[in-house]
């Protein structure tokens, strides 16, 4: 455990990013998968949406440019 004032604050506001953090990724990632219906076919309504998102956790840092934009081609290419 810290003993220093600025790690006790620093520990508490890592652990606040990571929980927002980690619930933003299992969002992105149950959109992708809303991304197909129940015959693994393509709803274009989705498509917009989820590089939409893609793109906000992307400009806020949660996950990585090759991530974004792997994605954002897989999706463009269906």
């Amino acid at each position: 455990m810290a003993n220093i004032k600025s790690q006790k604050k620093r520990i508490r506001q890592d652990a606040k990013k990571n929980l927002r953090n980690k619930s933003i990724k299992t969002e992105l990632k149950s959109s992708l998968k809303s991304l197909y219906d129940e015959n693994d076919k393509i709803i274009p309504e989705n498509k917009a949406i989820v590089i939409k998102e893609l793109d906000k956790a992307f400009t806020d840092g949660i996950i990585s440019k090759n991530y974004r934009d792997r994605n954002k081609s897989r999706i463009s290419k269906l």
